[in-house]
This record gives C-alpha cells, sequence and structure tokens, in this order.
C-alpha cells in the first residue's frame, strides 16, 4: 500500500433532516467532512497510510475534528492547530425536483486564514508516494493557494506524484472567474493525475467540448490537457444523468494516453445523500492507480465507490475494498 499525503480543509457540515430544509426545523445533523479529508477517510479504509494535512483552530470543535477523522485511520500527528475557527457548510438536501443546495460559510476560518509558513513541505513530503490535492483550496485566500503551490511543487522535485481535483466551485470563486480559469489551469498542468470533467477543462481553457457522446467529449478534452501537460499520466471524472435528486445515472471515465476506460451507466436509484461522492469516486481512482490496478478494473471500482457513497449519509466514504467489491458484484440482499 501506499502513503499519501492530502492537503486541504476541513468543515462542519450543518444538514437540514430530509426533506426539510435550512431553517424549517430546529435541528441540524452535524459531521465533519471536507475534500481531502473525505478521500484520506477513504484511502485509510483501503489500508493505505493516509495523512491530511490541514489546520484546525485551537478549541474544541477542532480537537472533536481531529478526532473524528482519527478515528477512521488518517494520520493527523502533524497538523497545526490556531487560532480561528472552524469553517461551515450547511446543506439542504434534494428530494424529487428540487436540487440539493449547499450555503459555504468559509472566510476567514483558519485555514483560509493560514500561513503558508506552517508548512515544511519538504519535511512532510518525505517517503510519500502520492499527494492529493484540490481546487477548492486555491479558492480559499491567498494562504491556502501559497501553501497549494509549495506543496506541488516540493512533489514534483522529489518525485512524488500528485493527483489534482479541480472542485470548481462557483460560490467559492464568486467575482474571481477569470482567476479561476487561470489558476486551476496552471495547478492542473503541473499534476501527474487530473480529476477534471469535459466542462471544467472548458472552462480553464476558453474552450467548448461538446460533442453529444459524453465519452466522446471527454476523450477530446483529456487529449487536449495531455498535449498541453507532459507530466500527466491520466485524467479521470464521471459523467451524470439527472432525473431527480433521488434518481441517477453516472459514467465513470478514465484516460490514459494510449486510450480511454469508461464503465457502462450506473443507476442510483433512491440516493441517500449525494454529497462526497465525488470525492469517493476520487479515492477509487488513486487507490486504483496506485496498486497497479487495469484501467477499466480502476474506473470500476472508482465507480463502485461513488455508488456506495450515495447510499449512506455523511461524506465520509465508510467502505473496505471487500465492501465496493461486493457492490460491483450485485449488493442489496442481506449478508449474513
Amino acid at each position: 500500500m501506499s502513503r499519501i499525503i492530502c492537503f486541504g480543509e476541513m468543515l462542519l457540515r450543518l444538514a437540514a433532516r430530509p426533506p426539510a430544509l435550512l431553517g424549517q426545523e430546529g435541528a441540524l445533523d452535524a459531521t465533519f467532512c471536507g475534500a481531502e479529508a473525505n478521500v484520506a477517510v477513504a484511502l485509510a479504509g483501503f489500508g493505505h497510510d493516509a495523512e491530511l494535512i490541514t489546520v484546525l483552530p485551537e478549541n474544541r470543535l477542532g480537537r472533536a475534528a481531529r478526532d473524528a477523522i482519527r478515528a477512521f485511520g488518517v494520520n493527523l500527528a502533524r497538523t497545526p492547530f490556531t487560532s480561528g475557527r472552524m469553517g461551515l457548510y450547511f446543506l439542504s438536501p434534494g428530494a424529487m425536483a428540487r436540487p440539493s443546495e449547499i450555503l459555504y460559510d468559509r472566510t476567514h476560518s483558519a485555514f483560509a486564514d493560514l500561513s503558508p509558513d506552517l508548512f515544511d513541505w519538504p519535511a512532510l513530503l518525505n517517503g510519500a508516494d502520492w499527494l492529493f490535492v484540490g481546487g477548492i483550496t486555491a479558492a480559499l485566500g491567498e494562504g491556502p493557494l501559497a501553501a497549494l503551490r509549495s506543496a506541488m511543487a516540493t512533489a514534483r522535485e522529489r518525485g512524488v506524484r500528485i493527483v489534482f481535483d479541480c472542485n470548481f466551485r462557483p460560490s467559492l470563486w464568486r467575482d474571481r472567474e477569470d482567476q479561476a480559469k487561470q489558476i486551476l489551469r496552471e495547478l492542473s498542468l503541473a499534476a501527474d493525475v487530473l480529476l477534471a470533467d469535459p466542462r471544467v477543462i472548458g472552462l480553464m481553457l476558453d474552450r467548448t467540448f461538446a460533442d453529444p457522446d459524453p465519452a466522446t467529449a471527454f476523450r477530446d478534452a483529456a487529449q487536449v490537457m495531455f498535449a498541453l501537460a507532459p507530466a500527466l499520466t491520466h485524467v479521470a471524472a464521471t459523467h451524470r444523468e439527472v432525473s431527480s435528486s433521488d434518481n441517477q445515472r453516472l459514467t465513470g471515465l478514465l484516460a490514459s494516453r494510449a486510450a480511454v476506460a469508461s464503465t457502462a451507466p450506473v443507476a442510483l436509484d433512491a440516493i441517500v445523500d449525494r454529497i462526497g461522492t465525488g470525492d469517493a469516486f476520487a479515492a477509487g481512482i488513486v487507490h486504483g492507480l496506485a496498486r497497479g490496478m487495469a484501467p477499466d478494473r480502476t474506473v470500476t471500482f472508482a465507480t463502485g465507490c461513488s455508488q456506495w457513497a450515495h447510499a449512506v449519509s455523511g461524506d465520509f466514504l465508510r467502505a473496505s475494498e471487500a465492501d465496493i467489491d461486493g457492490i460491483l458484484a450485485g449488493g442489496g440482499d442481506v449478508r449474513r
């Protein structure tokens, strides 16, 4: 198994209880999460040595976040605690034709206001095989962006493979759309493995990949990225067909420089929780590549991770490799 460093913000998720809206009832369900934290939890569940590097507030909530992710086997020993507050997001779960809605409250969190000098990346990445990072960190402010750039530059110097998940969130880049294009392109071109769909690649490159066949559009977008980024070895994405908040179809896509592997569309009926399922897919891709799985097996496994995550509340993927293989084999009946 591999040693994998994930860098990003942990959040507290406050969710209305389905099918209520935010503010409709007096109670909210509270859980910890964060894109990179979600990936770290999944990878630890698959047996990897997964470590999250973040910044947590020096208070009871920050310590609770540390303890929550440690319970899943993720190493947090080198994460600094500073003054400040926990980043938040509020979720109204969707139902039928009504979509889910997320409201972020991350400005001036302990992570958003971090100093890049907190991180000794040569030491933090010593002995690491992979670095997992994402575009959300780049959107949070100059400090996180500078730390992210430093982490990626150090990883490149030391031969640590870089996975960059664009994770474009328009609300986090509001009034900075042009800056988002430039920064996401810069970081994507520095990666070994890129998680981005044709829409986001088109945004970064001011192009449109509009082939009506999703696999062809993905292939065309990936080929452009391969031409621009000499170090890039893989591009991965999902294609989602949305009938309602509760019923969707998901296709996994993985491109190498030689070929594109894709899954058949997976039916997602009676979805329990949509949030965090992209992170589950990302973790599955990293796991497959780290284990040396064949492309078809890697993208099938990653799509199975996302499928599993749709069926469990909360952002964390609470599953082993055997669990994912079980659902791919046709789960649903009681296991005894």
